[in-house]
């Protein structure tokens, strides 16, 4: 594959890189003190989703295992506790490297489907209680024993960030989900049995396969920016190329479901230096925004953020980002003078 970048022409003062901007094809981001560059790669486009390929400049040689990789080869386990909980599993990793866990990834079975609400590290050889949130509402039984299994899918883009919001503003954020898949089924026109948001994805996915197959992984890509019907959607950042690769697929999922719903919405195109306004703007605001750190049970440090555009959460370790996701909740980007230079 080709390593594509963006056609782009602007620059700004030196002390705006503390803040974010780009030059010669590079983003400058600072999250929560770390900085961080990003080259932007090639836009893809098909119908109403414009999905921008990134990468980091930096070679990432941590070593972790990921969920499914850990299942495929028996060295994770998620199960419900003895006494089940709706907002708590047990995760044990019996890798000798650390667990990854991604924000939003859908885990099934037991005695209800979850989602994984933060993106953590679980340390090597060690058995862990983490948070989650229930993603089938209309089911509490067992299907013949308290495993968990991965799955392919994770929270839908929508859901993701009215779950955070709700976090954020200190709000039942468990009744945000169940909620926002109800209105993800009444936007389809799909009613899943239990309420789960797998039997909705199940239910699209060949629409969903339509629009995947216009989307290629890049080399050394490690993170993309999605725009759907010209507006800024979403940014996911993950640790390499590696982990990248395994989460495309599911990331992409997770905002073309929601991008269905206006799919025949007719739209004005951003390209060429408007496009690179937007996204100057964007990762300006990420690095002004307000960063408040939570507690997590793994190693790290685990970032939740909100600034006039959106909401977000990240995972840093030993000075690293190992995963970003920010999602817009404005439907519109004030229009600011970045100093674009045409």
């Amino acid at each position: 594959m080709t390593d594509k970048k963006m056609n782009v022409t602007y620059v700004k003062d030196m002390d705006s890189l503390i803040r974010g901007n780009v030059i010669e094809n590079n983003v400058f981001m600072n999250f929560n003190g770390l900085k961080v560059s990003f080259e932007l790669m090639e836009k893809q486009e098909y119908k109403n989703v414009t999905a921008i390929p990134i990468k980091t400049d930096k070679f990432a040689k941590k070593d972790f295992i990921t969920v499914k990789k850990g299942y495929e080869m028996g060295l994770v386990e998620i199960k419900e506790l003895e006494k089940s909980s709706v907002k708590t599993v047990v995760c044990k990793n019996y890798a000798v490297v650390p667990l990854l866990l991604i924000e939003g990834d859908e885990i099934t079975g037991a005695m209800q489907n979850r989602i994984i609400n933060d993106s953590m590290l679980i340390p090597a050889k060690s058995i862990k209680k983490i948070s989650v949130s229930c993603t089938e509402h209309g089911r509490w039984k067992s299907e013949g024993n308290n495993l968990f299994a991965p799955s392919e899918y994770s929270l839908n883009s929508d859901t993701r960030e009215r779950r955070r919001s709700a976090v954020l503003e200190n709000r039942d954020y468990q009744s945000e989900v169940w909620n926002s898949i109800s209105d993800l089924e009444m936007s389809h026109d799909f009613r899943s049995n239990t309420s789960a948001l797998h039997d909705n994805y199940d239910n699209s996915k060949s629409l969903q396969d339509d629009y995947l197959e216009h989307f290629n992984i890049e080399e050394s890509q490690n993170g993309v920016i999605f725009f759907i019907n010209g507006e800024f959607k979403g940014i996911e950042l993950f640790y390499n190329h590696s982990i990248y690769k395994e989460y495309h697929e599911k990331t992409f999922r997770s905002y073309i479901i929601d991008a269905l719903v206006n799919e025949d919405k007719e739209f004005e195109k951003t390209d060429g230096d408007e496009l690179t306004k937007k996204i100057i703007g964007i990762f300006e605001n990420i690095s002004s925004s307000k960063f408040k750190k939570y507690e997590t049970v793994g190693l790290g440090e685990n970032i939740k953020f909100n600034n006039e555009i959106g909401t977000g959460a990240g995972l840093i370790f030993e000075g690293e980002l190992i995963h970003m996701s920010y999602s817009n909740s404005e439907d519109i980007i004030k229009d600011k003078d970045y100093g674009i230079i045409l």
